[in-house]
This record gives structure tokens, sequence and C-alpha cells, in this order.
């Protein structure tokens, strides 16, 4: 085999951002920003790929047209939420301003930080594992670096409805994919057309903010990541002829707490 760098490809991105701002009275703060986009092409960078997964190579470099499709980091919808609220009570705000330093050090200065993101799942791109009868390129499935081209199998079929337990052990039920006679080794399935699950998380932070004298402030943080404990769940095994394929077995992470002092001068 004889690699080579061709660094071509048609790529394109469209998007429609909304944000919604306002800063109420007494300390309390709204933002909410939305993205409706589409990234698409027929061709990836390796870095876009998942962590440990491929990126979505073309199965055959002589007919680019049908490589068009999704890009793996296309994500359709993005929903960001955030609120910040300075608790108004304590020195220097609207209640508790002459409370003595013992109190103000209880109960003054308290700050609460909320983000709640959304978003729909990325791209999945199915292959299958040739058989050397199979293989274009001569070159190992494992060395991407050098080119490997991922070949996708035949798909038939549609989805059907699953409940969330179900789809962890048949992510694909509905589809029926074979792979592909060695004289036609390039199936008919598109690229990236299937989606991984969605995320939806809320992270917290309550922090407390101490004055020591004028221009200097210690700050405590506690940061709440995942606060619901809401459960993401990771992609499914995007390799038609594994055995754990259409399974899932990651999810990112659960709740995740820490705290710190900040010093601020």
């Amino acid at each position: 085999p004889i690699t080579w760098v061709d660094p071509a490809g048609n790529n394109n991105y469209n998007g429609l951002s909304v944000r919604l701002e306002h800063r109420l009275s007494h300390g309390l703060y709204f933002l909410n920003s939305f993205t409706w986009s589409k990234a698409i092409g027929d061709s990836e960078q390796v870095l876009e790929a998942f962590t440990g997964y491929q990126a979505a190579n073309p199965q055959n470099i002589y007919n680019l047209h049908q490589e068009y499709g999704p890009s793996m980091f296309d994500v359709k919808f993005i929903n960001v939420t955030s609120v910040v609220y300075d608790v108004p009570f304590g020195k220097g705000r609207q209640f508790g301003s002459h409370l003595n330093p013992v109190m103000d050090a209880v109960l003054g200065g308290w700050e609460l930080n909320g983000i709640n993101t959304a978003n729909t799942g990325l791209p999945v791109n199915v292959d299958y594992n040739p058989s050397s009868i199979n293989d274009v390129t001569g070159i190992s499935q494992s060395a991407d670096y050098r080119g490997v081209a991922l070949l996708r199998p035949n798909v038939s079929g549609s989805a059907v409805k699953q409940s969330t337990a179900q789809s962890l052990l048949t992510y694909f039920a509905g589809y029926t994919f074979t792979t592909p006679s060695p004289n036609a080794p390039f199936g008919n399935l598109g690229r990236n057309v299937f989606r991984a699950p969605g995320l939806e998380q809320f992270d917290l932070a309550v922090n407390k903010n101490f004055a020591i004298r004028e221009g200097i402030r210690l700050q405590f943080r506690s940061e709440f990541f995942n606060v619901l404990n809401h459960t993401n769940f990771g992609v499914p095994n995007n390799v038609s002829t594994s055995s754990a394929f259409g399974t899932i077995t990651t999810t990112y992470p659960p709740r995740q707490i820490q705290f710190a002092l900040k010093l601020m001068f």
C-alpha cells in the first residue's frame, strides 16, 4: 500500500443562534443560548472522532459524492440555560447590610450559579471489519493514521420503538446489516447516518464570599457537576461484524462534587 495526504474535501456549516439575556433586579441574571445547526461534508479529521473510535473516513476515495453526510461533530440542537443569583443578603447588599461581622460571615455573601445543558446526540458511523478479500487498502484497520478506509455494510429496515433499557442492548433494532460481497465491498449505508443518545445535565455552584479587607476577599466555592445525577449514555458499538454491535456499555460521568478556596486581591 502507498499512503499520501490529500488535503481535499467539501464541508460546510450552517447554523441559527438565538441568545436571550436579562439582568433582573436584586442580583438575578438569566441567559439562554440556543443553536440549531448542521455540519455536513465528505471527509473528517482524525481528532473529530469519539475517544476510542475512528474518524468516519471515506470507504471509496473515488466516489466522495457518496460520502456526503453529517460531520462527526454535528449536533442539531444545543440549548444552554444559565442563572446567576447573588443572594441579596449581607454586607453591601439589599438586606442585612448592617449585620455584625459574625452573622454576615454565616448568612451574607452567598451566590448561586446554575447551568443546564441539553443537546441532541452526535452522529454514529456504522462500519464493518473487512476480511482480506474485502479490504481495498491492504492496511490494518488499526492503522487509522495511514489512511485506512472504513467500509460500511448494506442496510435495510427501519427503526422500531424501544425502551431505554432495550436500546442499551439493541440500539439499532429494526435494521438489518449485511456485509457486502468481495466484488462489491462498498455498502449502501450512508456515512454518519445514525445518532448517539442526547445529553442533558444540570450543574450547580454555591459560592460564599468573605470580605477580608478593602480589595481582598476570600471565596469558598462548592461545585456540583451533574447535580441531579442524570444518566447520559455513551456511544453504541458501531462495528456491524462485532458480537457487541449495537450495545451501549459506557456513560458520561455521574455526579461530581468539588470544593475550593479562592483568594482574590
